[in-house]
């Protein structure tokens, strides 16, 4: 058998911070052209850090870089770009207001500028790559998906030898993963080296050829996918078996109503399909999930749970707290973590704590009470194991899970008798989601109301003690305890009604 030849090496490399935070010690690897290698492990275990060195962003301590086995130094990405390295980031940087092909000859370099040119030229560019765009189309106004393959084309432009994906998979529905995929093939067989960094196990097994993963800044084992299985990943990124197909808990008894949508219609607008007389009630101790395809309403439905959206027709009531004599309170855990759920400059403590600081706690004689934020940050992040620095770094420095961890956290600190959740496990490794999903359990024992919104069936069944889904901004059905299931969700994801099925259109959907 002939092994794929290295395109680009690390060679015992560590990276430690000036505050001596050691995010990668003594990591070898190498990927390969003509192969999609996954890098793989928990959030905090200095993927990022790695594709950062290769793409120029830092530099390592300790180590080098390697280039078809000649060492290189990557001082910025204008170096790595150079040498042939493409990256797409987690967060775009495309021109929003610029067309596909004025995004594209942005960063061609020299006599490649003119061919992107030409609409007939970028065409048979993203021909070669099995991309089907229109060139004129204004990239601001693309879906997301679509906007990252532009993200990829323009990593591919000047000839790229090597192409580094940083969790590309987070903000795509299942069926945008196997067409993301499907241009990562088109790309590897073309002779690309692709590197893609994730947390999800059941996509590295059916995409990828080869993985590596990272744990606590090391190499804890690398090899071919096609001889391994999704519970020996599993343990090699957690370090300990994870066993998730059993339910989290056992079915509660609900209890007082605490929210309840009558009737709740908003009109349909561009790209959205509005909500058509939503009848859901929430009640305590209770977990509801809400199942669907992307785009059929959950965002709205998100929206008006958390009083962001006034409905058109029909009404929000709102029940009892359990006593407290206060009104309903509701924590939210949002979907965009980086516009809606952080201030990304503020530091993991003030972000943990925002709202409370924004509601006048922790202050003393008018001024913030630093010591005390910190001290209660710092068993926050522990109780959360969130990875950073420390509780002064910025959100920003963090990977993207434990931002998410920083969000959850939060919501499930502010004491409210809901708590509405969207998409809680998206970006976070197998551990992290798990604890996750065990936390809001366990908030639903204790006579919290609890609303997970996700593209995730398998983790809904486990935690929901019943799950409505959405379709065309319709509930178009309800199930519960053992009949919840892939095969009976499914069907009422897609199909709508089904035959002889009474949909709910009623206050206890």
């Amino acid at each position: 058998m002939i092994m794929p030849a290295p395109v680009i090496q690390l060679d015992h490399v560590s990276k430690r911070y000036p505050n001596g935070f050691l995010a990668l010690e003594n990591v070898s690897l190498a990927f390969n052209i003509g192969e999609i290698h996954a890098l793989l492990g928990e959030n905090g275990a200095g993927k990022s850090t790695l594709m950062n060195i290769l793409y120029g962003v830092h530099e390592p301590t300790e180590g080098g870089v390697l280039m078809d086995g000649r060492e290189v130094v990557h001082r910025r990405p204008a170096d790595a770009i150079a040498n042939g390295i493409g990256m797409v980031h987690q967060h775009f940087k495309l021109v929003m207001p610029f067309t596909v092909t004025e995004n594209l000859a942005l960063v061609a370099k020299g006599d490649r500028r003119k061919a992107f040119r030409r609409h007939a030229d970028v065409r048979a560019f993203m021909e070669r790559y099995g991309v089907e765009l229109d060139p004129a189309a204004v990239v601001g106004r693309l879906p997301l998906a679509l906007q990252q393959r532009v993200e990829i084309l323009k990593a591919l432009v000047n000839d790229s030898r090597v192409l580094l994906l940083d969790e590309p998979s987070t903000i795509l529905t299942p069926t945008e993963i196997e067409n993301l995929y499907a241009t990562l093939r088109r790309i590897r067989d073309n002779g690309t080296a692709v590197a893609v960094v994730t947390h999800n196990v059941d996509e590295v097994l059916a995409h990828v050829d080869r993985y590596t993963v990272l744990k606590r800044g090391r190499t804890n084992g690398t090899g071919l996918i096609a001889e391994t299985t999704s519970a020996e990943l599993v343990e090699r990124i957690v370090g300990h078996a994870v066993a998730n197909t059993a339910r989290i808990s056992p079915q509660r008894n609900a209890g007082i109503e605490r929210l309840r949508l009558a009737g709740v219609t908003l009109r349909p607008s561009s790209g959205s399909p509005g909500l058509h007389q939503i009848n859901l009630t929430l009640r305590a101790g209770e977990v509801v999930g809400v199942a669907g395809v992307e785009g059929n309403g959950q965002t709205e439905l998100f929206d008006t749970l958390a009083g962001q959206r006034q409905p058109e027709a029909g009404q929000l009531v709102r029940g009892s707290d359990g006593g407290n004599g206060g009104a309903v309170s509701v924590a939210l855990v949002p979907q965009d973590r980086h516009h809606e759920g952080l201030s990304l400059d503020l530091s993991v403590a003030q972000n943990l704590l925002y709202s409370k600081i924004m509601g006048g706690a922790y202050r003393r004689a008018g001024l913030l009470d630093h010591g005390a934020i910190g001290e209660r940050a710092k068993v926050m992040i522990d109780a959360a194991d969130i990875r950073a620095q420390s509780h002064a770094s910025p959100a920003r420095s963090l990977s993207g899970g434990n931002q998410q961890k920083i969000v959850v956290a939060r919501a499930m600190d502010e004491g409210a008798s809901v708590v509405v959740v969207y998409q809680p496990t998206r970006g976070l490794d197998v551990a992290a989601a798990e604890a996750v999903l065990t936390r809001l359990a366990a908030a639903a024992d204790s006579g919290t109301s609890v609303v997970v919104i996700s593209s995730n069936i398998e983790e809904l069944i486990r935690v929901s003690d019943r799950i409505v889904v959405l379709n065309g901004g319709r509930i178009t059905g309800e199930v519960t305890g053992a009949d919840m299931s892939v095969s009976a969700i499914g069907p009422l994801m897609t199909l709508g009604r089904q035959p002889h099925s009474n949909p709910l259109e009623h206050s206890d959907a």
